[in-house]
């Protein structure tokens, strides 16, 4: 019995350490630009790939002005947080958003009243940005996913509902990855339409893989038990996944290529067809423009 119950490890770890060395980022060929007298302003920089990404871009120059939860000085979930954030940044040459989060309770809310993975994906990043604007950056870098080509956004219905829901999607197909898969479609059309808004920047977004994370951490203890061995072997590191996104920031081949590129491992791929609906995107970035104005009278 023990050694039919030892079977499933003996094959499924040894294929995640395949799939693994199989997915390692190949970027091509690049050069770094020098970051000395330049700011980064990122979000979930105390861990994971924004971690690691802040100090690649420390070891390039740039003084990295960190914003997390855990720092206690930014609560994307909390517009009061996000806007006494933003008043302190005196300077931002390049923005990094790393943070991210996947709730697994069902109707969850922020103190603002949204729905909280809608609050902490994208209504506190949109009101970072445009709380960063005056500061007119070079460059915006947002860490996408391609569950976004899954993702399901009606900006009416957000409306409608105040920010408590995003889409018209059945009760019973709902699952907190499809979830966070329709707040990176929401990251993706804010990049489509910041490309728009702000000429002068260059936007880009960022899908860093699979990676071994703390997105994992609001899962229940058992899931995040037995996945564990997988999510360790199987999946990158957080430092091979910053390889793509401090790409996006600070080389001068990302440089050249068009606002709104959707990067993936120092490539340009397309992202979905949803996300670069430019009608969709401009009304979504004027209903979450509205529920934050409606949050701050």
């Amino acid at each position: 019995v023990l050694a039919i119950i030892a079977i499933p490890p003996l094959v499924i770890l040894p294929a995640a350490a395949v799939y693994r060395e199989k997915h390692r980022p190949k970027l091509p060929e690049y050069t770094m630009q020098d970051l000395r007298g330049k700011t980064v302003v990122a979000t979930g920089a105390s861990s994971g790939i924004g971690k690691a990404a802040a100090e690649k871009l420390r070891e390039l120059g740039a003084k990295v002005v960190s914003g997390s939860r855990s720092e206690g000085n930014l609560d994307l979930a909390d517009l009061s947080s996000v806007e006494r954030f933003t008043k302190s940044i005196e300077e931002c040459d390049i923005v990094l958003a790393c943070a991210a989060e996947i709730y697994t309770t069902r109707d969850e809310t922020s103190v603002d009243g949204f729905d909280k993975t809608f609050a902490t994906n994208h209504v506190g990043l949109q009101a970072m940005l445009t709380g960063l604007s005056r500061s007119k950056p070079a460059r915006v870098v947002i860490v996408g996913s391609k569950l976004e080509l899954k993702g399901l956004v009606d900006p009416e219905i957000i409306m409608k509902e105040k920010g408590k829901k995003l889409n018209d999607r059945p009760d019973e197909e709902h699952t907190a990855v499809k979830h966070y898969g329709d707040t990176k479609l929401c990251n993706q059309l804010l990049a489509t339409t910041l490309a728009e808004k702000w000429p002068e920047t260059k936007v880009f977004s960022v899908s860093p893989g699979m990676v071994n994370t703390g997105l994992w951490r609001n899962f229940p203890v058992w899931f995040q038990t037995i996945t564990y061995p997988i999510r360790r072997i199987g999946l990158r590191t957080p430092e091979d996944a910053a390889l793509g996104v401090v790409y996006a920031c600070a080389s001068e081949e990302a440089g050249v290529e068009k606002s709104g590129a959707f990067f993936v491992d120092g490539k340009v791929e397309q992202p979905s067809e949803a996300s670069r609906d430019v009608e969709k995107a401009k009304r979504l970035w004027e209903v979450v423009e509205e529920l934050i104005r409606e949050r701050q009278k």
